[in-house]
């Protein structure tokens, strides 16, 4: 074993002072010795004896000095090719790159063109949208104004029709009126010419072509106010008996039924042309 160790642990220091330093080599070293003097003391006789302490003789080992540090490696000179090579492959990965961030831009432009025409897109929808309402908003308008004015075209027509109807009702009722006064006033005169030439006589001078024009103003209640001649007949004895006759006839009490309206109009002065073909039978 010490053969072992005087021959092995030199070279070994020497190895361990190369890389790890004098530090390690020496801890290393007291480790071994440690592990020796256990190994002996194992393989000694197991039996307690008590002997007196042996003497242990040293000498002092001079560790070899470490060995000076090798001069660093120098690294081969690249060849022009191998430069080449690498600066061809960092234009190439450099290229690479770019087109990588141009191809990406491109996306992102297009992205962006897309989104854009999208929103464009949308907003053209949104006035078509809003055009589309407006024109239906108008379209219901002019269709509300068309029924508004069919409405007010009807209620025209209406309102001319009811005038219409209202005229000819009024027309009607004032030519049923007219009819109605044109009867009574011919009715009533033809009563007063009755009662008159009930008590006219005819006097002998008196012809069939003689013509008296009597005027004759009466009260509602058929007295007679005035007596006027209009025209004579040229024969005074036949004026005075036509006059003398309507004193006599009077006053004509029928005419308190006729209404106040047409008396006023037609009866209040009432003018008669007497002639003797007229009231003789």
């Amino acid at each position: 074993m010490k053969r072992w160790f005087n021959s092995a642990f030199p070279a070994f220091l020497a190895k361990t002072t190369e890389g790890y330093g004098f530090a390690i080599a020496l801890s290393v070293v007291l480790h071994i010795i440690m592990f020796g003097v256990l190994l002996v003391n194992w393989s000694a006789d197991s039996s307690m004896k008590i002997t007196p302490p042996i003497p242990i003789s040293a000498a002092l080992v001079e560790l070899p000095k470490p060995a000076a540090k090798p001069p660093a490696v120098r690294k081969p000179v690249q060849s022009q090719a191998d430069k080449k090579r690498k600066e061809d492959a960092k234009k190439q990965a450099k290229a690479k790159k770019k087109a990588e961030a141009k191809k990406k831009a491109e996306q992102q432009k297009k992205e962006q063109e897309r989104q854009k025409a999208l929103a464009l897109k949308r907003e053209e929808e949104k006035k078509k949208e809003a055009l589309r309402k407006k024109e239906e908003a108008a379209r219901e308008l002019q269709e509300q104004e068309r029924r508004r004015l069919e409405r007010e075209q009807k209620r025209k027509e209406q309102e001319a029709l009811e005038r219409s109807l209202a005229l000819e009702q009024e027309a009607l009722k004032e030519a049923q009126q007219l009819e109605h006064d044109q009867f009574e006033q011919a009715k009533y005169a033809a009563l007063i010419k009755s009662l008159t030439s009930q008590y006219w006589n005819r006097p002998p001078s008196a012809r069939n072509n003689m013509v008296a024009e009597i005027r004759i103003s009466l009260s509602p209640f058929g007295d007679v106010l005035d007596i006027t001649m209009v025209k004579s007949s040229g024969n005074d004895e036949f004026d005075r008996s036509v006059i003398q006759a309507i004193r006599r006839a009077s006053p004509f009490s029928e005419l308190k039924d006729l209404e106040r309206r047409i008396f006023d109009q037609h009866f209040r002065r009432i003018t008669f042309r007497f002639r003797p073909e007229d009231l003789v039978k």
